[in-house]
C-alpha cells in the first residue's frame, strides 16, 4: 500500500519495535503498513465507526494481517486495556478532541510511551495539554496532501518547558528546526487570524475583546517570526 504524504510522515514518527494503536483508524493503511513493514509487531486499530471498522476489517483481511491486527469499534481509548499498547497514533481530529480522548483515559495513557498526534486544528491547544500533563514534545513536522499542510506531533514521557503562546501556536520543534514548509505554515495561520480578526472588527463590541486583542497580537508575533527567517 502506498501511504499519502500525511500518513508516511505519522509513520516515520513512530517507534521501531513498538505495539501500536491506531485511534480513528479509518482503513487501517498506516497500522497494516507498519506491521508489513516490521515496525510495529502488533497493533489495534480503534474506530466509533462501524464503517470505518469494517473498512479496516477489508484491509487487514486482504493483507493476511489478521493476527496481528486487532479492529475494534469503540470511542476514543475505551478499545484499550492498559499496558496493551506503547504508542498511541490519533490522526484526522481537532486538537480539542484529541485533548479529551487522552483526558479521558488516564489508566490506559499511564502505560503509553509515544503519541503520534495530528490535530486537523486547535494545535496549540493539544501542545499546551502535553505540556501541562507530562509529555515533551520532542518532535513535529509538517506534511503536504491533497492541497493543505498537516501538522504531526510527536510525544514523550518526560518534562516538558512550556513554550512561548506563539510557539504553541505554529510549533516549537518547527521553528527550531525551521521545517522547509514552516514559512508557507505561519502565511497560513496569519491569514486564518486575518480573516478572524477583520470579522471580529465589524462589529464594535466584539473589536473591544479580549480575544480580538490576542487574535492582533498573534498576528504581530507571528509576522516578527517570518522576518526571523
Amino acid at each position: 500500500m502506498q501511504l499519502d504524504a500525511r500518513l508516511a510522515a505519522i509513520a516515520a514518527f513512530v517507534p521501531h519495535g513498538t505495539v501500536l494503536a491506531d485511534i480513528g483508524g479509518d482503513h487501517a493503511y498506516l497500522a497494516a503498513t507498519l506491521v508489513m513493514e516490521g515496525i510495529a509487531p502488533r497493533a489495534v486499530v480503534g474506530d466509533l465507526s462501524a464503517g470505518a471498522c469494517e473498512a479496516a476489517r477489508r484491509t487487514v483481511g486482504a493483507q493476511r494481517l489478521t493476527r496481528e491486527i486487532d479492529v475494534r469499534q469503540g470511542d476514543g481509548l475505551s478499545v484499550l486495556t492498559p499496558g496493551e499498547a506503547e504508542s498511541i497514533v490519533i490522526a484526522g481530529m481537532g486538537g480539542a478532541l484529541i485533548t479529551e480522548i487522552l483526558s479521558g483515559a488516564p489508566d490506559v495513557l499511564a502505560r503509553v510511551q509515544t503519541l503520534v498526534l495530528q490535530p486537523m486544528n486547535g494545535a496549540a491547544k493539544l501542545r499546551r495539554w502535553l505540556c501541562e500533563n507530562g509529555w515533551n514534545i520532542v518532535d513535529e513536522t509538517l506534511a503536504r496532501a491533497n492541497g493543505r499542510l498537516y501538522e504531526i506531533i510527536r510525544a514523550e514521557r518526560g518534562a516538558c518547558e512550556m513554550p512561548d503562546e506563539v510557539l504553541l501556536f505554529i510549533g516549537p520543534k518547527l521553528f527550531e528546526k525551521r521545517d522547509p514548509l514552516l514559512r508557507e505554515h505561519i502565511d497560513a495561520q496569519i491569514e486564518k487570524l486575518t480573516r478572524a480578526a477583520a470579522g471580529m472588527g465589524a462589529s464594535p463590541t466584539a473589536r473591544q475583546s479580549a480575544e480580538y486583542r490576542e487574535t492582533v497580537s498573534q498576528i504581530a508575533a507571528l509576522r516578527t517570526m517570518l522576518a526571523q527567517f
